[in-house]
Formats: C-alpha cells, sequence, structure tokens
C-alpha cells in the first residue's frame, strides 16, 4: 500500500513539472524509507519565501544546468514557466546572456554558475545578493542552485540521466 501511495505522490510530480520521474518511480517501488528521504530534498528545496521567483529560478536553472541533465533542465523550465517567468529572462538564464537582466538577477546567475558550475567563490555576485535580498535570501538562493545540481547526481547514479540539449530546451522557454 505504501508503495503504490509513493507511487502516485510520484505520477502527481510528474504532470507538475511535465517530465518522466522513472528513477523516482524506481525509488517508490524499492523502498519506502528511501523515497521518504528522496522527499526531504524536495523540502529542502521549496518553498521559495525569501526571494522574487525570477532569482529563485534563475538559482535553479543554473544549477540544473551546472549538473548537465536535460530532463532536469526541463522541470526546472517548466516550473519557472509555472511561476510566471517571462521567455526573456528564461531566454537570458539558458544562454548565459545576462547583461539583459537587473544586476541582482546578475548576481544570481553568476553566483550559480561560480558555485554549481566551476565550484568556486564569487564573493561580490554574494554581496549584490546579500545587499539586494538580506542573509535569508542568500541561504534560500543557495539552496535553490545547489538543490537543483544534486537531483541529477542521483539520476546519474541510478542511470537515468539524460545529457542537456540547451538548443532545444530553449525551445521550449518561448
Amino acid at each position: 500500500m505504501l508503495k503504490w501511495i509513493a507511487s502516485k505522490l510520484v505520477s502527481n510530480a510528474e504532470k507538475r513539472l511535465g517530465v518522466s520521474l522513472d528513477y523516482a518511480h524506481t525509488i517508490a517501488q524499492t523502498d519506502f524509507g528511501l523515497m521518504l528521504r528522496y522527499g526531504k530534498i524536495f523540502g529542502f528545496l521549496d518553498p521559495n519565501k525569501k526571494v522574487p521567483a525570477e532569482a529563485y529560478h534563475i538559482a535553479r536553472l543554473r544549477g540544473a544546468i551546472s549538473a548537465d541533465c536535460g530532463t532536469c533542465v526541463e522541470a526546472e523550465i517548466n516550473l519557472a514557466k509555472a511561476a510566471g517567468l517571462s521567455a526573456q529572462i528564461l531566454q537570458a538564464t539558458l544562454s548565459q546572456d545576462y547583461t539583459s537582466l537587473p544586476s541582482e538577477f546578475q548576481a544570481v546567475a553568476e553566483l550559480a554558475d561560480a558555485v554549481t558550475g566551476e565550484r568556486q567563490d564569487a564573493p561580490e555576485a554574494r554581496d549584490t545578493l546579500r545587499a539586494a535580498y538580506g542573509e535569508a535570501g542568500l541561504i534560500e538562493l543557495s539552496y535553490a542552485m545547489n538543490g537543483a545540481a544534486l537531483l541529477p547526481g542521483i539520476k546519474r547514479a541510478m542511470g537515468h540521466a539524460t545529457t542537456c540539449d540547451l538548443q532545444t530546451l530553449r525551445k521550449l522557454s518561448e
């Protein structure tokens, strides 16, 4: 019964995200306790309460992109669109053309790229974010970018990751 409930929850998440979560179905069917632990990751990522939706989703998108998982990036695009992000912000985020973004959104993308993509520090970007959103906002963005980069690693380890084709994914953001 618990496996059925877990599978139903995964199916509901698939509808919300617009992508297949075959790896999550595998977890749910294998061990309910492991599924509960996996579910805690989402509690770590959500909800977005401390920063504007644009900043939050830019952080998540750049985190997922750094981990190079196509379905994860697709899910993040779908979530960003559902949150109301404009096609212009999505295109700029996906193409790394941050010049058209407001400075605090540029800083989100730069910090996410440095931390999750390059494994480096970006103190100027962090200072900009701290000034714009406070310490709580910076922490929430840290969770968003790193959490979104974590999920593809789980999928990859289980053999379910797909490589990003950013050209194709950019078309989804229009």
